[in-house]
């Protein structure tokens, strides 16, 4: 992440010391300064292991057992039991594997915003938003206009 924003929103740095915003968000200033890993990062090193025929209620119920396990060494991590570098390599199949099947179940059909129009876009039906399985992202980056306590967010535009 650029450190741009450093220079360009001084008012967000200082934000980052008052302690409200510590006291409230205390990992989020954490991931900002370098301490903590953000949560999807911490899911690539949970392994996770599923039949290629499960249901997605089994899928779910996997995820929910296996989000104890994150929460477990993302607290270790957290208060340096461990360090970043002794959890090794991230598994071929994680949490975030996981996390992106479960996605994709939720393609067929779609049920991945309120409309829940039931387009199969695994087989390239469009949605009501008219995206199919792929989309093209036009624009993305480190948004500077938001509240000082939560900038720089990323942002991305469809």
């Amino acid at each position: 992440m650029s450190e741009m924003w450093r220079l360009l929103r001084p008012d967000a740095v200082m934000a980052l010391e008052d302690p409200k915003i510590l006291s409230s968000m205390p990992r989020y200033v954490g991931i900002l300064k370098g301490r903590f890993l953000p949560r999807f990062m911490v899911s690539r090193y949970v392994p996770v292991n599923w039949d290629l025929e499960s249901s997605e209620g089994e899928l779910w119920e996997l995820h929910n057992r296996s989000l104890v396990e994150m929460e477990s060494l993302m607290r270790d991590l957290d208060s340096g039991k461990i360090g970043h570098k002794e959890i090794g390599e991230p598994p071929e199949r994680s949490l975030l594997h996981l996390k992106a099947k479960i996605g994709e179940s939720l393609m067929a059909p779609c049920r991945l915003c309120e409309r829940r129009c039931g387009a199969d876009r695994l087989r390239g039906e469009l949605g009501f938003c008219r995206v199919g399985r792929e989309f093209k992202a036009h624009s993305c980056f480190d948004h500077m206009g938001e509240e000082p306590e939560v900038v720089p967010s990323f942002t991305v535009y469809g």
